[in-house]
This record gives structure tokens, C-alpha cells and sequence, in this order.
């Protein structure tokens, strides 16, 4: 009988667990007039976002509208990660917002659905999270870009330790974040539980695939973490008055190397992104606002597969595009390539050890190459064509 009375009691205890937020909120996709905001619970529910202008009342003052994960029509209940994306909002305009989700109790059949306890960020203690959406028109941009990181969490934290997160416009992680992708919580403790932490809870956060983010066996699900509007990794993204080009590079060694066991097509990859290049061009998708390229593999500099590819595909579009500056990663040590007979744009490669702090104004990017404790500083200036 006593054993019999625990076991009920352990089992009254497991089903009355609630729901809980493990990870985010991070902001991320963000223009002048939307935002998608990403979080995750440990387990499946019907998520939702409540959104508020700045503004002194609290937030409790009266119903706040709410925006719900939703994908062709129906509200997602079977996913731990939840992807909420708004659009219709002002331009330059600070919001506030909470996140919540929704266990689903109880699924008969067809849409005959219980719903059970709430999981949400709190607003009564505390203050709710906040971002600024991008102005309409053009003005000064600051951002930071991050790279190579390779699981150093704590690193990181200290590279960045100086940098006022408020006073930037996004922060651009990329490539090799990871060593490879395991599992979500793998890539949680690897940096992204960090990067909230930092700042991602009101900065955007741009991701951009490095090699090593295409390695383990994780790597299908990475998208669900970094949604965009067109689907893709690759995008172009317009931040008051700039065009910021990324470019997923790949892999660095031939499709057929034994290292990835017959699985990838990168070759093939490359060329689908040359052929949205050209369409971007043909299109005048382009061409109105300075252009800048972000890509983790830079297409020079290292005489491997990936590079010499990317010169084939990738270059010859680019050349015909007017870039005012590629920004690169993957060499694990500073690069700079001046226009020359392949590229017609000039090339900064960040290292692993380093940040680039980057300021758009009056015509042209001024580049701080910055490491750990401000030591190993380098000053660059690009005009913008």
C-alpha cells in the first residue's frame, strides 16, 4: 500500500508539471516593418506574442493584441521551437513584448484540442524585452560581426565584455559558431544561450552558415533557430539605407571528399545561389543602395576547393554588382584582399579571436578589427559605391 501511494504521488507530480521556457527569447529577420521573434519550451505548444509601443503604462494596463506561430493557416502545436513573425509595424518604433506557449493537455481527434498550463516571460517583476525596428530611411548603421567562435561561449562573453549592445543596429554571427551540430542543446551551450544573454533578446541576431555549421547530425534542423522571409540562407536584407548580401559558402573541400561519407552537394548549392545572383541583377534588385557581402569562406586567400569554386560561381556575379565591401570569416586569422585580378571589391577577414565593429555613416564603413582587451586593433575605411 506504501509503495502503492508513491507511485500515484510520483505520478500526480509528472502530470501536473508545467510547461516551461528553456531557451530565448531571441530577436532575429528584422526590417522597418517586421520582426520574427524565436524562442523554445521543453515541450510542444500553441505559442503566441503580445506586443506593446514603448511607452510608461504597464504593460498589464489593458489587452495587448497577440501574434500566434502560425504556418499556412494553422496555429503550430507539435513544435518545441517556436518562430512568431509580425509585420504592419512603424518604422524606427521601439516595442515592447512578452512570449508565451500553451501545452496542449489533450488531442482527441481531428481539432478537438485541451489546452493546459502557460509558460511565459514575466512582465509583472520584471521589465518586458524590447527592440527598435529599422527606419524607413536611410540613416547610421553600427553593427558588430562575430565569427569562428567554435563553441567558446565564455570567450566570447569576454571578447565582447566592452561593447554596448544597445547603441548597435544587429549583431551578424558568421559562421562556425559551432565545431558541428549535435543537438539543440548542444548548440544552446555552444553560444546561442550566450548570445541572449548578451543582447539577442533586443538586437537582432543575423546568422550566416559557416562550414562547420553544415557538419553533424543536427545540421537539417539549424533553420528552425534563424528563420528568413525567403526560406533561404542565402538573402538579401535591406537595413535603412544598405543592402547586405549573404552568401552561404559551404563546404571547403570537393562534394566527393571522405570526410562528408557521400551526403552534401555543395557544388551544385553554389551554383542554385549563382543563378538567384544573377536573378537579383537581371531583376534591378539591386543597384539602388550601397552593397555590402557578408560570406564566412572569403573566395581568395586559401587555395582550397570551396575558394576556387566560389570564384567560378559566386565572383563573376559579384563583380557585375558595384560591392562596396565583402566581410569574411573561416581562416582562423586576419585577411585583407584588395580588388585585384579576380575580385573588383575589397575583402576583410576577421579572425577567430578578433570582432570587426563596423559604422555605416557619411558615405563610407568604417571597420574597427578589435581583440580580446582591445589589443591587436586595426583601422579600416571602404567608401560605399
Amino acid at each position: 500500500m506504501k509503495h502503492l501511494l508513491l507511485a500515484l504521488m510520483l505520478l500526480l507530480s509528472v502530470s501536473v508539471k508545467g510547461i516551461g521556457i528553456t531557451h530565448g527569447p531571441w530577436i532575429c529577420d528584422m526590417d522597418s516593418t517586421s520582426v520574427t521573434i524565436v524562442w523554445v519550451t521543453d515541450k510542444p505548444g500553441l505559442s503566441w506574442v503580445e506586443l506593446a509601443p514603448e511607452g510608461s503604462d504597464h504593460f498589464y494596463g489593458k489587452a495587448r493584441t497577440r501574434y500566434y506561430d502560425i504556418f499556412e493557416g494553422r496555429k503550430v502545436l507539435t513544435d518545441s521551437v517556436h518562430k512568431v513573425h509580425i509585420e504592419g509595424l512603424k518604422p524606427n518604433t521601439k516595442y515592447r513584448y512578452r512570449v508565451f506557449t500553451q501545452e496542449v493537455a489533450e488531442w482527441r481527434y481531428d481539432d478537438w484540442v485541451t489546452f493546459g498550463k502557460v509558460a511565459c516571460t514575466d512582465v509583472w517583476r520584471g521589465k518586458p524585452y524590447d527592440f527598435t525596428t529599422f527606419p524607413a530611411h536611410p540613416r547610421e548603421i553600427t553593427f558588430l560581426v562575430l565569427n569562428d567562435i567554435h563553441e567558446r561561449a565564455q570567450f566570447m562573453k569576454e571578447l565582447c565584455k566592452n561593447i554596448d549592445f544597445n547603441k548597435l543596429d544587429f549583431v551578424l554571427l558568421n559562421g562556425d559558431m559551432s565545431n558541428r551540430l549535435r543537438s539543440q542543446q548542444h548548440m544552446m551551450e555552444a553560444y546561442l544561450d550566450t548570445c541572449v544573454q548578451m543582447f539577442a533578446t533586443h538586437t537582432p541576431l543575423f546568422f550566416n552558415r559557416g562550414n562547420h555549421e553544415l557538419r553533424g547530425q543536427f545540421a537539417d534542423y539549424l533553420y528552425r533557430y534563424f528563420p528568413t522571409r525567403n526560406g533561404k540562407y542565402y538573402r538579401l536584407q535591406h537595413v535603412a539605407g544598405i543592402d547586405f548580401l549573404f552568401i552561404d559558402s559551404g563546404e571547403d573541400k570537393p562534394d566527393e571528399d571522405i570526410e562528408y561519407s557521400g551526403i552534401v552537394a555543395y557544388d551544385q548549392y553554389r551554383e542554385e545561389q549563382t543563378r538567384w545572383l544573377r536573378s537579383l541583377r537581371e531583376e534591378h534588385k539591386i543597384g539602388k543602395y550601397p552593397l555590402v557581402v557578408f560570406s564566412h569562406m572569403p573566395p581568395t586567400l586559401e587555395n582550397w576547393h570551396g575558394p576556387y569554386h566560389m570564384q567560378k560561381t559566386f565572383v563573376p556575379e559579384l563583380n557585375k554588382m558595384n560591392v562596396s565591401v565583402m566581410l569574411s570569416a573561416h581562416l582562423h586569422a586576419f585577411g585583407f584582399q584588395k580588388p585585384n585580378e579576380i575580385i573588383n571589391f575589397p575583402n576583410l577577414v576577421n579572425s577567430n579571436n578578433t570582432y570587426l565593429l563596423c559604422h555605416i555613416a557619411n558615405g563610407k564603413m568604417d571597420v574597427d578589427y578589435v581583440g580580446l582587451n582591445g589589443k591587436d586593433k586595426k583601422h579600416f575605411t571602404f567608401p560605399l559605391k
